[in-house]
């Protein structure tokens, strides 16, 4: 039995399904039911929540309060399925009950218009002038499309780019559009569902991943990731291609633990490395991890510490260099191959095109201090100088803590080693979308959270994911609704960043640095 906050007791199932069910109703009545997809789908130019709301008040209000409520549920679900004194307190629930409850909280969302970001229309249209003209969607932008086609306009500000996805996600689009029949409602509604598959792929890998490390934590991370609010919100609402990118990753997490596993066991078996440990879950870990790159590019930042990962467990350092330059060649070649019958020149890729703006972000206050308060003509490249050096060094430091642990011999070293890269990893891909993204976007946070999961029972990265989580998708109403209604902040962008950046990124800053838990697991 469990004891609520009132004091009533309840069985420990119970206690999650009502839970589960009072998240359910809160995304249903604020979230779904006032923005049906089939309603607004059509509006040209797309919409967000604050234009469907009229800027009311009443939408505002009950947006903050079906957020606060449906993290106060989160962090309620947390505290009691979190095991205590090394005892699991979930004896009696399982993964299908997390795949279950999240799958039903995915499909009221899968409903909703998507509130947040009209991506999920531009993958459809990219689609369409590839489907239907033969176009090529990295190469051409859908202005260049043949006049006509009466959904171009829900491309918004994205109509004079091509694509900045990769071939991956192109064919999986592709086969949304083919699965649809052409239908564009259709295809959108099936881009949410590729979304909300890839969503409850990367719940079950992080239980799986998290179950022979620390057993007792493995559903605690899978709850940690499948009710978290950003994630169901960016996921099955809005439908952002980032999970699938992310889902391949976690696949690659989990062929490199499982080749450290079949090496440690033929050794401690016979002393000899098994084919399967020395070859096939190797070559799983660069193929997925190709996988991702090829869905969106980002995931490439942190192929080096995979690659250190697989480097590590050669005997020799003659072997080891060997590994890390065949598989980093391997994962390279995969790349090139993948994205060659796509590939649309240096000229007109769209992920090399240098972004000119900046906003919702460090960057852009750093930008508007240096060229409003130090009146410096330079102030953005400048900035971005500074920010992208700041970064470096992060990155620098992410890859020699990796790098500290494969030299040194210690019991246990591969695990360390596994642990060790996901907190680079984590941290490279914290700091990239905080110093080196120009606009700040709350999907970006489904980079970095599984990572953050992964590392229980240590907690100090997920508690500043969950603090980030929270402050990504509170500030939009300040950006969306507070500061278009107050000419003060609008007229005057220097005081509208200086309010709203450092609320969204000192809290998970400050949650990052104040707490005192080591980065390796409690066990």
């Amino acid at each position: 039995m469990m004891t609520n906050p009132n004091g009533i007791r309840l069985p420990p199932r119970r206690t999650f399904l009502l839970i589960a069910g009072l998240s359910a109703l809160i995304y249903l009545l604020i979230f779904s039911l006032p923005y049906p997809l089939s309603q607004h789908y059509n509006k040209i130019p797309p919409v967000d929540y604050a234009k469907l709301s009229n800027y009311s008040l009443v939408g505002f209000i009950s947006y903050l309060v079906g957020l606060a409520t449906l993290f106060l549920l989160y962090l309620w679900a947390l505290r009691l399925i979190a095991p205590r004194n090394g005892e699991a307190s979930h004896a009696v629930l399982g993964l299908r009950f997390v795949l279950v409850t999240g799958a039903a909280l995915a499909a009221i969302l899968w409903l909703s218009y998507p509130l947040g970001a009209i991506d999920v229309f531009v993958y459809a249209i990219y689609t369409r002038g590839w489907a239907l003209h033969g176009l090529n969607p990295l190469a051409i932008a859908p202005a260049q499309y043949p006049a006509g086609d009466p959904w171009l306009g829900l491309a918004a500000e994205w109509i004079d780019a091509p694509s900045p996805y990769g071939p991956v996600w192109q064919v999986l689009s592709l086969g949304a559009y083919q699965v649809s029949g052409g239908d564009f409602l259709l295809q959108v509604y099936a881009l949410k569902i590729i979304a909300i598959i890839a969503y409850l792929g990367c719940t079950i890998l992080i239980y799986r991943l998290l179950q022979p490390i620390c057993l007792s934590w493995a559903l605690t991370g899978a709850i940690a990731f499948a009710w978290n609010p950003l994630v169901l919100i960016e996921v099955a609402q809005n439908a952002h291609n980032d999970v699938v990118m992310i889902f391949f990753m976690l696949a690659a997490v989990w062929a490199l633990q499982h080749s450290g596993r079949s090496v440690a066991k033929a050794k401690n078996a016979a002393g000899v490395t098994p084919l399967e440990g020395d070859a096939i879950y190797p070559l799983l870990v660069c193929v997925f991890l190709a996988l991702s790159v090829l869905t969106k590019f980002i995931t490439i930042v942190i192929v080096p510490f995979f690659l250190l990962a697989l480097m590590s467990r050669g005997q020799r350092w003659p072997e080891r260099f060997a590994r890390l330059i065949g598989f980093g060649l391997l994962i390279g070649g995969l790349v090139v191959v993948g994205t060659w019958p796509l590939w649309p020149g240096w000229e007109t890729w769209a992920v090399v095109q240098g972004a000119d703006a900046a906003g919702r972000s460090i960057l852009a206050l750093v930008v508007l201090i240096f060229r409003d308060v130090f009146a410096l003509g330079s102030a953005f490249d400048v900035a971005r100088r500074v920010l992208l050096g700041l970064y470096v060094v992060i990155y620098g430091y992410a890859l020699w803590r990796l790098a500290k642990i494969i030299w040194r011999s210690a019991p246990k070293q591969d695990e360390a080693i596994i642990r060790q890269m996901l907190a680079s990893a984590f941290s490279a891909l914290f700091w990239l979308l905080l110093l080196v993204m120009p606009i700040f976007h709350a999907w970006y946070l489904v980079w970095c959270f599984p990572l953050a999961v992964l590392l229980l029972p240590q907690r100090r990265l997920l508690q500043a994911a969950i603090v980030f989580s929270m402050t990504a998708l509170f500030i939009i109403p300040y950006f969306e609704t507070i500061r278009p209604q107050l000419p003060q902040l609008l007229g005057n962008p220097l005081l509208g960043h200086l309010l709203g950046v450092p609320l969204l990124v000192v809290p998970p800053i400050v949650t990052l640095w104040w707490s005192r838990n080591p980065i390796h697991a409690q066990r």
